[in-house]
């Protein structure tokens, strides 16, 4: 239940309208409250689970991708370019990914089989378990119950998954036209567009995060400005956690040594695993924010403490 009772005007940014108004102190408030939340809430056990069922999900999501991408190019130019994201991956990882990439190009040329049609819904069923994993976890993160019907959450969990399906098409189709513009430009170029791609790709996960904090949680939304905190954080957080591992894998890791031919799966896991986390970390720290001010965080015009319909937005910060 929420806290609706009196706030102490000594709670740093107890009036803040915009989570950039908290000061400091608020901050390590905000802060202390979310590790102790990924620890109660136990967090990164759920992000486990979220991450057994994203290993089989990736594959319908690129399968759809490729099939969406072949209305602009052919399947196979597509693996093109995807190999050459995967040749910058450590090699345990990378032969997983190459061979993988294969075999869904391949199933993409398939897909309006019977045959096909059918594998493929079968693989969107595991992507929609483990988007409805995620929402679940969405919600619980930001201290809700969920209120929906299995039906209404299996419906956006499956609108989430064929959304993100086209927008990877669309991205592929867009790395496409990158890679002919520039395919005889000086190598200062390629560098330069290598560069923004990544940088324009980070933006774009952002705001993909952004959306699905808005959307999954069971809770009035919360105002583009006390979304966009936790999606930005969690991104960054991301870039730099996916660099230190996949050096770590290449330079010092013995995952090949323990795991032996296991070892890209193991790599994988371990990533989607530490890719999941930061997600609900993101909005943990997203709902510690509204949490740290008697504002409403709510969308539509300003309603009292405890009649905002959002547990984090009906309560109360306490010294």
């Amino acid at each position: 239940m929420p806290d609706t009772g009196a706030a102490s005007d000594a709670v740093p940014g107890v009036g803040a309208s915009r989570p950039h108004h908290i000061p400091v102190a608020g901050w390590g408030s905000v802060l202390r409250r979310v590790l102790r939340h990924v620890h109660e809430d136990r967090l990164p056990l759920l992000s486990a689970g979220i991450a057994f069922f994203a290993v089989l999900s990736i594959a319908p999501v690129l399968v759809t991708a490729l099939s969406v991408y072949g209305a602009v190019n052919t399947p196979q130019q597509a693996l093109a370019q995807l190999s050459g994201i995967a040749d910058g991956l450590p090699p345990a990882l990378e032969t997983v990914v190459a061979d993988q990439l294969t075999s869904i190009t391949t199933a993409s040329t398939q897909v309006l089989t019977r045959r096909g049609i059918t594998a493929l819904l079968l693989a969107l069923w595991t992507a929609t378990a483990a988007t409805t994993s995620l929402i679940d976890a969405l919600t619980l993160t930001y201290h809700e119950g969920d209120s929906r019907t299995v039906r209404q959450r299996t419906g956006l969990a499956l609108l989430l998954v064929l959304s993100g399906a086209l927008l990877v098409g669309a991205v592929i189709a867009g790395l496409g036209v990158v890679s002919r513009a520039i395919d005889d430009a000086p190598v200062g170029v390629h560098a330069a567009a290598g560069t923004a791609v990544w940088g324009g790709l980070a933006l774009l996960m952002a705001v993909v995060l952004a959306v699905l904090y808005r959307v999954a949680p069971d809770r009035t939304r919360a105002r583009w400005h006390w979304i966009s905190w936790g999606a930005g954080t969690a991104t960054v957080l991301w870039v730099l956690v996916s660099l230190a591992l996949f050096a770590y894998v290449s330079q010092l890791g013995t995952y090949e040594s323990t795991y032996g031919s296991l070892a890209g799966v193991a790599i994988s896991m371990l990533w989607l695993w530490l890719t999941v986390l930061l997600v609900l970390l993101g909005a943990a720290l997203n709902a510690e924010l509204e949490r740290q001010t008697t504002a409403d965080s709510t969308v539509g015009p300003d309603r009292p403490v405890g009649r905002r319909g959002a547990v984090v937005a009906d309560s109360v910060p306490q010294i």
